[in-house]
């Protein structure tokens, strides 16, 4: 499946660096003139007029306020239309189909192998053939779900990093290491039982660590 990539940003990175890993054909890639995204060079990919995608699949990666405008822009065409917001339903007849997951910015190494792209929309058969040619897993919800859908990602993903954030500056240093530590080797695609977040084992030994740290402190605190 061919791929015109609209936008250039950590969507588009994400699903650009996938759809090279196996070897599927990208088209080009349409910027706004003004940015400055280095997308098309690291995907090795022509920058193009969106005109002059001729693609089976475009997929609009552009932050939420701008979907719609930029959906308004692409000519009639027989392409597939999805976007990658977790916030928005499918527009122009297509899908949406989102990485729940925190994607790294352009240029550092990203993938969606692993990850659970949640679809909405139409052309259902379509988006399983992506998520499964690309190593992801398949998920879905309704149009009426998708606002409440939306805040449960970001409640899930924002929220439990600024609470780690805000527990490591009130963690005493021995304590603020293994929170650290549960950080960095928390989540990898390669771990079916891990979440989007710290995963069940690392959660389990913060947790035993800052209760035994505490209990250290009141014995001496005695």
């Amino acid at each position: 499946m061919k791929l015109g990539i609209l936008g250039g940003g950590r969507a588009a990175w994400a699903y650009g660096s996938a759809w090279r890993r196996i070897g599927w054909p990208i088209d080009g890639v349409w910027l706004r003139p003004e940015s400055k995204s280095a997308l098309p060079e690291l995907l090795d990919a022509p920058r193009k007029l969106i005109e002059a995608l001729r693609a089976d699949l475009l997929l609009i990666a552009v932050s939420d306020r701008a979907i719609d405008e930029v959906a308004a822009r692409i000519p009639d065409t027989n392409a597939l239309i999805f976007h990658a917001s977790g916030a928005k339903p499918g527009v122009r007849g297509g899908f949406s189909l989102h990485p729940l997951k925190a994607l790294p910015p352009v240029g550092e190494p990203s993938d969606l192998d692993d990850a659970l792209l949640v679809f909405e929309g139409n052309h259902r058969r379509v988006a399983q053939s992506i998520a499964s040619g690309i190593g992801a897993r398949f998920g879905e919800v309704i149009k009426e779900e998708k606002p409440r859908y939306h805040a449960a990602a970001v409640f899930g993903s924002n929220y439990v990093a600024a609470l780690l954030d805000i527990a490591q500056q009130h963690l005493v240093p021995s304590t603020r290491e293994h929170v650290r530590d549960a950080i960095s080797h928390g989540p990898s695609a390669k771990h079916r039982n891990r979440s989007d977040g710290i995963n069940r084992h690392n959660a389990l030994r913060v947790r035993r660590k800052f209760t035994v740290e505490c209990a250290r402190r009141k014995r001496k605190a005695l």
